[in-house]
C-alpha cells in the first residue's frame, strides 16, 4: 500500500511537471524582486505548556513580518534577504515543572529584528515549485513582557536555519505571491527549538527586469 502511494505520488508531480512546464522563464538573471512577508511557527508539542505539569521539552511559538529582496543569478537561483520583525515566545525546559504558572518566569518573549541570509530554487519545468534554505540572524530588541512580569524576557542573540518548500504564483514579467511551508531549527542558549508553520507572500513586485 505505501509502495502504490509513493508511486501515485510520484507519478503526479511528473503529470504536474507536464502540465506546469513553461517555454518562457518565470525569472531572468539579474531580475529584483521586493516582497512582503508574513509567517507563522509553532512547535507541536505547545499545547503541553496548557497542562499543570509541563513535560520537559523545547516549546516555541514565532512570527514574522516584514520586506525581502530577491537577486536572481540565474533563471532559477536566487539569493534572498530582507528585514523583518520576529516576535518569538520560546521555552527550553530540561526538566518538567509541576505548576504551569512558572512558564512567565522561564519563558523568554523577544520582539527581534531578524536579517534572513538564504537562497532558494525555483524547481527547473515545474518552476511554481519553489524551495530554499538559509540561516536567520535574530537580535532582540525588546522582551514583550517585561512591564507585566518586571522581568527581562528578551534573552540572547539566536541563529534560525530555516528550510522552505512550497509554490511560487508570480508569472513572467510580472509580480505576484508566495506561499511555502516552513521549517526553523533555533538555536538559543538553552537548547535548540523547532517551530513548524508557513510563509506568505502576499505580493513580490519587481523592481529591475524584464
Amino acid at each position: 500500500m505505501v509502495k502504490k502511494g509513493l508511486l501515485v505520488l510520484i507519478l503526479a508531480v511528473f503529470v504536474m511537471g507536464g502540465v506546469f512546464a513553461q517555454d518562457v522563464h518565470k525569472y531572468q538573471p539579474f531580475d529584483m524582486l521586493l516582497g512582503l512577508n508574513v509567517g507563522f511557527g509553532i512547535t507541536p508539542s505547545i499545547t503541553d505548556v496548557f497542562n499543570d505539569d509541563i513535560p520537559s521539552g523545547n516549546y516555541a511559538l514565532t512570527s514574522d513580518f516584514g520586506l525581502t529582496y530577491d537577486f536572481y543569478l540565474f533563471n532559477v537561483l536566487s539569493l534572498n534577504t530582507g528585514l523583518l520583525l520576529h516576535p518569538d515566545i520560546y521555552l527550553i525546559l530540561e526538566d518538567s515543572i509541576s505548576n504551569g504558572d512558572k512558564f512567565t518566569d522561564l519563558a523568554a518573549s523577544p520582539i527581534c529584528l531578524t536579517i534572513p541570509l538564504m537562497a532558494h530554487i525555483n524547481v527547473p519545468a515545474v518552476e511554481w515549485l519553489y524551495a530554499g534554505v538559509g540561516v536567520n540572524l535574530n537580535f532582540p530588541l525588546v522582551g514583550m513582557f517585561d512591564d507585566a512580569l518586571e522581568e527581562d524576557t528578551k534573552g540572547d542573540f539566536f541563529i534560525g536555519l530555516p528550510i522552505d518548500i512550497g509554490f511560487d504564483f508570480i508569472k513572467p514579467g510580472r509580480g505576484g505571491g508566495r506561499f511555502f511551508f516552513r521549517i526553523t531549527p533555533e538555536f538559543h542558549k538553552k537548547g535548540t527549538a523547532l517551530p513548524i508553520g508557513f510563509i506568505w507572500q502576499p505580493y513580490n513586485w519587481r523592481i529591475h527586469g524584464n
